[in-house]
C-alpha cells in the first residue's frame, strides 16, 4: 500500500466501524445465511484496526451517520486519529472530526493526526472519499523545529494543501511570540511551502519586516543553491564592513557532499575569501574541509603595506567499522603566517591560539598478529615561539606484547615455565623533520628550510617478566630495554681561530647510538584502618601503594672526549646533540626511585528507620603521593628533589590540586644549592623550590550541577563555531534552567628565584570570580572576573545581561577591564534552525 494513499487508508478506518456497528443494533431483524462459497473482497485493509471511545458508539441507520464520542481515537497501520467526536457519512462518503465544549465553554478534544515522527492538530477536519479532498481549519503541524499554522486549509486530489492566514514559526505556543504571517501558501508536501506577501509579526504587533514572496523548503526537499546573509560590522579596524557573505552550492551529482563559499570585504581594502566543504559517506567516513585567504590593509599611516596569510583545516573521520585492518583519518589546522589570530571577529571566542597542530594518519593492523604499521604526516606551529616543527612523514612499526619462548615446550600440560612468562615488545621509528622559524616560511626561503631538515631511524626492544610474590601481595617487575638510533646527521666540534670559538661542523652520513637499561620494581598495596568512637562507628580506611625500583644503564654511549683550542680546553660532548634522536646521557647511571601514594576514605553507618545496616563511604584524601631517587653514579647531589602532589575533594563541589618540589641541600648567600645537605648546614630539611595550589568550588543546587554536566553531551550535536566552544566551557552557558551558579577559583603558584636576592621567590596569586543569577525568571546577570591577589588589580572583567524571550534572546556582553576592553549587543534567536538570524551592534576592542 503506497504512502500517497496513507490518510486515505485511516478514514477508511470508518467502512469497518459501519460493517461492525449495524450487526450491534439490528441483530434481530437480520437473519444470517451460510453460503458455500467464501467471497473476498477488493476493499479488504491491509492491515488490523483498532478503535476506541470513553463514552458511546452511536449508529444512525436512516442517515448512515456513525458518532463515536468521548476521546474517540482510532489506530490503523501506523496511524492514529484522536479527537473528541468523530462522524462518519455513509452517504457522501465523508468522515468529519471535531473538538466539543465542556461547561466552561473550553475546547475538549481537539482532533489529532499522527503519522510516524509526523503530526498536526486541527480544530476540524473534513474528508471525502470520492473527491479525495479535504477542508481543515486552524491546522497546527511540526515538523523538526518548525511549527505550521493555518487558519482555514484545502486538501487537493494532488494532496496539495492551499491555506490562508497562515503563520510559520519555530515557538511551540499556540500564540507563538513571533512568527512570518502568511497571507496565502500553497504546501506541496515534502517540497516547499510557496507563500504570497509575508511579514514579521512580534508578541501579536505587525513589523514593517517581510517580502513580496517566499519558498520555505521543507526536510524531504532536495537542497538548492541559494544566498546566506551577511554580519554587517559597522566599526573595527578594518573599517566598515561586511562579514561572511555566503553562497550555499549543494554538488547534486552527489548527496553526500556540499560546499559554501564566505566573502567579507571591508571599507580600508581588506577582503577574505572562505570555503567550507562538507562530505559523508554513511558507514565509511565523515570530514569537512576548510580553506581560507585573506588580505590584509593597516590603517593609516600603514595602509600602503598589504599582507595575506591562508588557512586550512581539515577533519576526516573513518566509521569504525569501515575497514577492519585499515585506518584513516585527518585533523588539519594550518596557518600560513603562524599568528595567533583565527579571525577577523575579536569577539570570537576562538579569536586567540598559541598552538596550531595538524596531523594526517594512515594506520594498516594485521589480523592474527600484533603488529601496527602507521604513517603519518604532522605540522607543530607556535605563535608565541614563532617556530614551525614539521615531521613529513614518520613511519612506525609497533609490535605488541608476544612471549617469544612459549614454542620451546612441546608439551603445553602444566604450570606454565617462568621462561613462558617473558614478553616481548618493539618499536621502529624513522622520521623526516624540520625546525625552522616561520619567518623563513613568510620570506620563501626554501633553500634554507631544507637546510634544517634532519632525519633517523629509532630503534626499541623491551624484554619484560613479571612476577607475584607471598601468594600475590607482591608484584616483582623485571624490564630490560635496549635502544639504537640510526641518525643521518652529526657534529663535529672544532675550534674556530678567526672568532676564537668553539663551533659545530655539521656532518652528513649515516651514525648510530645505542643505550640499555636493566630495571627491577617491587610494588604492593597496604591497607589500614583506624577507628573511632562514638556511636556511629565511624572508621578510615588508609590504603598506601609503596614502589621501588632499581634502574642500571652502562655507559655505552657515543660522547666524545676531546681538547681544543690553543689552552687545549676540555670538551666532553656527543655528536649527535643536534641530530633528530639524542642521547640522553653519556655516563653510567644507577637510579633508585622511590614512590609512595595514600589515600583516605572514611566510613559511618546512615542513619534510617530499618533494621539493615548501611555505611556511607566519603573519600577525604584521593592521592597523597611523595617521589624521588637516587643516583649512585652521580659525581655528586645524588638525590634529587622530593616531589609532594595532594589531590582531594572534601565536599560536593570543591576540588583542591596542589604540588610542591622540595631541594635536600643546602644553599649559599646567592641562593645556589651545592653538595651539603639542609640540615647539616643549619637550614632544616631543605627549601620548597616550587609550589602550587588551584582551588575551585561551584556554589549551585544539587540539581543544577546535573543540568551542567549534561550541557557538554547536548552542545556536540552542533557544528557551529559557537557551539564548540561552549561544549568546551559547559559553565559558561546561559542556562535559564538553573536559577543560579557561583564558580570561585583560586591558584597560586610559587617558584625560586635565584637573580633576585631580595626577592627569593616568584609568585602569582589570582582570584577567578564568575557566575550567573537569575533575579526574574527571564533575566540573567553573569559576571566573569580575575583579580591579581599580588598587584592588587583587575586584570580581565567582563558582564552579560540576558533576557529569555522564550525563543529569542536578547542579550549584553561588556568588557570593561582587560586587554579586550568592547560591548555587544545581541538580538538572536534560541533556535538551532535560525542560529544565524542575529542582530549585533558592538564596539571592538581598544588596541583597534
Amino acid at each position: 500500500m503506497s504512502k500517497k494513499y496513507s490518510i486515505t487508508h485511516f478514514f477508511v478506518v470508518g467502512l469497518l466501524i459501519i460493517l461492525l456497528t449495524p450487526s450491534i443494533y439490528a441483530q434481530d431483524s437480520l437473519k444470517v445465511i451460510k453460503k458455500d462459497r467464501i467471497y473476498k473482497s477488493e476493499d479488504i485493509l491491509d492491515s488490523r484496526v483498532y478503535y476506541s471511545c470513553t463514552d458511546s458508539i452511536v449508529a444512525n441507520l436512516k442517515t448512515n451517520k456513525i458518532s463515536i464520542f468521548g476521546e474517540a481515537e482510532v489506530k490503523y497501520d501506523g496511524i492514529r486519529m484522536t479527537a473528541d467526536l468523530i462522524e462518519l457519512d455513509l452517504e457522501k462518503n465523508e468522515v468529519y472530526a471535531i473538538y466539543t465544549l465542556d461547561e466552561e465553554g473550553n475546547r475538549v478534544g481537539i482532533p489529532k493526526f499522527e503519522e510516524g515522527a509526523q503530526s498536526f492538530t486541527a480544530a476540524s477536519i473534513r474528508y471525502n472519499f470520492d473527491s479525495e479532498k479535504g477542508f481543515i481549519e486552524e491546522l497546527k503541524t511540526k515538523q523538526d523545529e518548525m511549527y505550521l499554522h493555518m487558519g482555514v486549509a484545502k486538501r487537493q486530489k494532488n494532496e496539495e494543501i492551499h491555506f490562508t492566514e497562515g503563520k510559520f514559526t519555530t515557538c511551540e505556543l499556540d500564540e507563538p511570540h513571533f512568527h512570518f504571517q502568511l497571507s496565502k501558501a500553497v504546501m506541496v508536501p515534502n517540497k516547499r511551502i510557496a507563500t504570497g506577501p509575508m511579514n514579521l509579526w512580534v508578541k501579536g504587533i505587525p513589523t514593517p519586516l517581510g517580502l513580496p514572496f517566499s519558498v520555505i523548503p521543507t526536510k524531504d526537499q532536495e537542497a538548492e543553491n541559494g544566498f546566506i546573509f551577511p554580519m554587517i560590522t559597522p566599526v573595527s579596524n578594518y573599517g566598515f564592513g561586511f562579514q561572511d557573505l555566503g553562497y550555499y552550492f549543494p554538488i547534486k551529482k552527489s548527496e553526500n557532499i556540499q560546499t559554501t563559499f564566505y566573502g567579507s570585504l571591508y571599507s580600508r581594502g581588506t577582503f577574505e575569501i572562505k570555503n567550507q566543504t562538507d562530505y559523508k559517506l554513511r558507514y565509511k567516513y565523515t570530514g569537512n574541509l576548510n580553506l581560507e585567504y585573506s588580505s590584509f590593509r593597516q590603517a593609516f599611516p600603514l595602509d600602503s603595506i598589504r599582507e595575506s596569510k591562508y588557512v586550512i583545516r581539515w577533519q576526516h573521520a573513518q566509521a569504525s567499522n569501515a575497514n577492519p585492518y585499515w585506518r584513516f583519518n585527518s585533523n588539519v589546522n594550518f596557518i600560513s603566517d603562524n599568528n595567533g589570530k583565527t579571525d577577523l571577529d575579536p569577539l570570537n571566542g576562538q579569536y586567540f591560539q598559541n598552538n596550531f597542530n595538524s596531523d594526517i594518519n594512515l594506520i594498516r593492523s594485521f589480523p592474527g598478529k600484533p603488529i601496527t604499521i602507521g604513517l603519518k604526516a604532522g605540522v607543530i606551529q607556535n605563535s608565541t615561539s614563532q617556530n614551525i616543527d614539521a615531521n613529513l612523514p614518520t613511519l612506525n612499526v609497533n609490535v605488541n606484547r608476544f612471549y617469544p619462548f612459549k614454542g620451546l615446550r612441546k608439551n603445553t600440560i602444566g604450570e606454565e615455565r617462568f621462561y613462558e612468562k617473558i614478553g616481548l615488545t618493539y618499536a621502529m621509528e624513522a622520521k623526516n623533520r624540520a625546525f625552522f622559524g616561520d619567518s623563513l616560511l613568510d620570506q620563501k626561503e626554501y633553500d634554507l628550510i631544507r637546510d634544517q631538515i634532519q632525519n633517523g631511524i629509532k630503534h626499541n626492544a623491551v624484554l619484560s617478566y613479571p612476577l607475584q610474590l607471598f601468594k600475590k601481595v607482591v608484584t616483582l617487575n623485571t624490564t630490560a630495554s635496549y635502544n639504537l638510533r640510526m641518525n643521518f646527521q652529526s657534529i663535529d666540534k672544532q675550534y674556530d681561530t678567526l672568532t676564537g670559538t668553539i663551533r659545530n661542523d655539521t656532518l652528513q652520513g649515516l651514525g648510530f647510538s645505542q643505550d640499555a637499561s636493566f630495571q627491577t620494581e617491587l610494588s604492593t598495596n597496604l591497607y589500614a584502618y583506624y577507628d573511632f568512637v562514638g556511636k556511629s562507628e565511624m572508621k578510615m580506611r588508609h590504603v598506601i601503594t609503596p614502589r621501588i625500583s632499581a634502574r642500571f644503564s652502562p655507559d655505552i654511549s657515543s660522547f666524545v672526549n676531546d681538547t681544543l683550542g690553543p689552552e687545549l680546553e676540555p670538551v666532553y660532548y656527543s655528536p649527535y646533540e643536534n641530530s633528530i634522536y639524542r642521547e640522553s646521557a653519556g655516563r653510567k647511571i644507577g637510579l633508585i626511585s622511590y614512590s609512595l601514594n595514600n589515600t583516605f576514605e572514611l566510613k559511618h553507618k546512615t542513619k534510617n528507620d530499618t533494621l539493615a545496616e548501611e555505611f556511607t563511604k566519603t573519600r577525604i584524601i584521593d592521592a597523597f603521593t611523595i617521589n624521588g631517587n637516587y643516583d649512585i653514579f652521580k659525581d655528586s647531589m645524588r638525590f634529587s628533589d622530593v616531589n609532594v602532589n595532594l589531590r582531594f575533594s572534601p565536599l560536593n563541589g570543591l576540588s583542591v590540586v596542589s604540588g610542591a618540589t622540595l631541594s635536600p641541600y643546602a644553599w649559599d648567600e646567592d641562593g645556589l644549592s651545592y653538595d651539603k645537605y639542609a640540615f647539616k648546614n643549619n637550614q632544616g630539611w631543605g627549601r620548597v623550590s616550587s609550589a602550587n595550589i588551584s582551588t575551585t568550588y561551584t556554589f549551585t543546587a544539587s540539581e543544577s550541577r546535573d543540568k551542567i554536566d549534561k550541557t557538554q553531551e547536548k552542545m556536540g550535536d552542533y557544528w557551529g563555531a559557537d557551539f564548540q566552544y561552549y561544549s568546551m566551557n559547559p559553565h559558561e552557558v546561559i542556562n535559564f534552567d538553573i536559577p543560579w551558579k557561583i564558580n570561585l577559583t583560586h591558584t597560586y603558584f610559587l617558584s625560586l628565584n635565584n637573580s633576585d636576592i631580595d626577592e627569593r621567590y616568584n609568585n602569582n596569586h589570582n582570584l577567578v570570580l564568575s557566575g550567573d543569577v537569575s533575579f526574574t525568571q527571564r533575566w540573567k546577570l553573569g559576571l566573569n572576573s580575575s583579580y591579581d591577589l599580588k598587584n592588587k588589580n583587575l586584570t580581565q572583567t567582563r558582564m552579560t545581561l540576558t533576557r529569555d524571550m522564550h525563543c529569542w534572546q536578547l542579550s549584553f556582553y561588556w568588557t570593561p577591564i582587560g586587554g579586550q576592553q568592547s560591548f555587544m549587543l545581541r538580538f538572536n534567536a534560541t533556535s538551532a534552525l535560525f542560529q544565524s538570524a542575529k542582530l549585533e551592534l558592538r564596539k571592538p576592542p581598544e588596541f583597534l
